[in-house]
């Protein structure tokens, strides 16, 4: 009874997402395993493909701006969210991982380390980049390796006028580097 219950509730729920092209597998229930198929419709993200968005090295004489390296992996994560064609891994695992490994998240991070920083994240690629001031004007560069290559699979580069406009900058980089990952 409570069976039959069930596989109604299924199929009143598949029904109403749309019902044409979706199936239930004859007997999947009886395996204590509903395998749903849906025909026809794009996911929504591919699963293969997950970045890990490291904090951004401070490379301007400015050291009080080391902190803006954090703030800025945020914004470029928070861009990159809603876009489609890959996930992202959550901040604070990054955090977990910098302090097993007892990085700050402040200092500079190589590539090498990134790479290896991925590969414990469950990312297969990574962003990181880093920011300069010369004067009033800033430069933002962004890169993104692969993790198992180390190959550097796409990038951005964007300049302003002001460091007060690093989060004008950081939704552009954003926007190219899901344009570099969608052509991969």
């Amino acid at each position: 009874m409570t069976r039959s219950i069930c596989v109604l509730a299924v199929a009143s729920l598949l029904a109403s997402c749309g019902g044409k092209g979706t199936s239930i597998k004859r007997g999947a229930f009886d395996q204590e395993k509903i395998q749903v198929s849906t025909v026809g419709q794009p996911a929504p993200h591919k699963a293969d493909i997950v970045i890990a968005v490291l904090p951004f090295n401070n490379n301007s004489p400015d050291k009080s701006l080391d902190k803006t390296g954090v703030a800025l992996a945020d914004l470029i994560s928070a861009q990159l969210a809603p876009m489609k064609g890959f996930r992202l891994v959550e901040r604070q695992r990054i955090e977990e991982i910098f302090s097993e490994l007892k990085l700050g998240l402040y200092g500079a991070i190589d590539q090498d380390t990134a790479v290896r920083i991925g590969g414990m994240l469950g990312a297969n690629v990574m962003a990181f980049g880093g920011f300069s001031t010369i004067g009033k004007k800033v430069l933002l560069t962004v890169r993104l390796v692969k993790v198992e290559t180390a190959e550097i699979v796409g990038g951005a580069v964007e300049r302003g006028d002001d460091i007060s406009n690093l989060d004008v900058l950081a939704e552009n980089a954003a926007k190219k580097l899901s344009d570099s990952m969608a052509s991969h």
